[in-house]
């Protein structure tokens, strides 16, 4: 578990039920970090949009109670998607992927769970295995702590950059037809008591050699290796599970 040893299941399953209790979420851990530019007023500065129409997006951004305001400068035709998508990639200090012309995600996107790619807004699609780096694109916001994850579970150096939403979008409804590995995934939030006896069930089951637990988003991502293949579970990373 974790790259430790443990003598027994019992053993593994005490060790597991402190590894969930570790890697679910406080209270504070939801709130959003407000730390770059807009990306309205960072559109403003690169002369993609005028005063004038970023008024008129925040003032539908409010009228809704909300809303990605990217989302909204399109639907007022004040930006295209690759406007947006340039410049998320401007505030998060990260190129753009060519996903239209670039197939390589076919090769990798079973490195993870497919619902941790739709949840997540991500894909990865691109991977150096001589070089062991995975290029990890995300669609609105780049999620450091799924980064983080990712590293600890596949054992790989990741290297973020975006994505426009509609080719996301496209390159899922791909993967959805193509049958993956299992994944196991359960909705109703567990006590960590509960997900370290269900992790020790699964790794018996499948003769598991090494465990790995991580949290990405609103998941505990578990994956379960055995000599030829693996299995991933997933259970919701709640932070009021007590």
């Amino acid at each position: 578990l974790q790259g430790q040893w443990y003598c027994s299941p019992d053993c593994f399953e005490q060790a597991a039920q402190s590894t969930f209790i570790r890697l679910l979420p406080s209270p504070d851990s939801n709130k959003v970090k407000k730390h770059r530019i807009p990306i309205g007023l960072l559109l403003l500065s690169r002369g993609v949009i005028n005063g004038d129409q970023l008024k008129q997006a925040l003032a539908l951004q409010q009228a809704k109670g909300g809303g990605r305001i990217g989302k909204i400068l399109q639907q007022i035709h004040a930006a295209s998607e690759r406007d947006i998508t340039d410049g998320l990639a401007a505030q998060w200090g990260c190129p753009v992927y060519p996903l239209r012309t670039a197939r390589e995600f076919l090769h990798c996107a079973s490195l993870l769970p497919l619902v941790l790619l739709e949840t997540g807004r991500m894909l990865p699609v691109h991977y150096l295995p001589l070089q062991q780096i995975l290029y990890l694109a995300f669609v609105e916001s780049v999620d450091r702590t799924t980064l983080y994850a990712v590293e600890q579970m596949l054992h790989l150096r990741n290297i973020p950059c975006i994505v426009s939403e509609s080719e996301q979008l496209d390159a899922i409804e791909i993967l959805r037809r193509v049958e993956g590995p299992p994944t196991t995934v359960f909705e109703s939030p567990a006590h960590p008591i509960e997900m370290a006896r269900t992790a020790r069930s699964y790794a018996m089951q499948v003769e598991a050699r090494e465990v790995w637990m991580a949290r990405s988003g609103r998941f505990i991502w578990i994956r379960l290796s055995t000599p030829v293949d693996y299995k991933d579970i997933l259970f919701q990373s709640l932070g009021n599970v007590q």
